[in-house]
């Protein structure tokens, strides 16, 4: 360790030592669910206070693209429109089976991003925090979107009239709920188990459906 330490004071270089977690689709708009991206890449704003405060940028994985079918979560595309199928008769017990895959799946996906973190603490690195998603099903900090009635609604959709004002007005702010996603329920208990305290953010995916711009504290 104590060479370690000489090392990094005489070859200390403009490196800020703090960086943030960030959710995938900050960075990334094109894993979001189809009708809920509302930019064409990332959110700039957010982007661009991180860079100016000197904090660098970890984007985790996105667990829903990893866990449920690539980027366009084929496997909660395959339960639009079923209602009046031979398919609805499987929904609820294939729901079951789907969250407890999911939360084994963002258990996974957990472990590693709080590995990483560690590793940055352990360096002597600031971890200034974790950004979420107010309403993500799986990245909501402190409100999430409810899987099993979003899949309810799914179910009755009529695909060929369906838009994203529609969707996102009648299911996205209809089946919120007031408590972490599944991913950030399993990272808060990664965190805990390993006694490491981390802030969270959130930024809020109904205010940028708004048009509105991000406006998060980091200090």
């Amino acid at each position: 360790m104590a060479k370690i330490h000489l090392l990094q004071e005489k070859l200390k270089d403009e490196r800020g030592r703090k960086v943030i977690f960030l959710s995938h689709c900050l960075l990334n708009e094109n894993t979001r669910y189809l009708g809920g991206a509302f930019r064409k890449a990332g959110i700039d704003e957010l982007i661009d206070e991180l860079q100016k405060q000197g904090i660098g940028i970890v984007q985790m994985k996105c667990p829903e693209q990893k866990t449920w079918g690539g980027v366009l979560k084929r496997e909660m595309l395959m339960g639009y429109g079923i209602s009046g199928t031979p398919m609805n008769a499987f929904r609820k017990p294939y729901m079951l089976f789907f969250l407890w895959k999911s939360r084994r799946s963002f258990r996974k996906i957990a472990k590693d991003v709080v590995a990483e973190i560690k590793d940055y603490i352990d360096s002597g690195f600031d971890v200034v925090g974790i950004v979420g998603i107010k309403g993500s099903p799986s990245c909501g900090v402190s409100a999430a979107l409810d899987l099993k009635k979003s899949a309810e609604f799914a179910a009755y959709l009529e695909i060929e009239k369906l838009n994203k004002e529609y969707f996102n007005q009648y299911c996205y702010k209809k089946c919120l709920v007031n408590k972490s996603g599944i991913f950030f329920d399993e990272l808060k208990q990664e965190l805990y188990a390993h006694h490491i305290k981390v802030n969270f953010f959130e930024h809020d995916l109904l205010t940028e459906l708004q048009g509105k711009i991000s406006n998060i504290n980091f200090k």
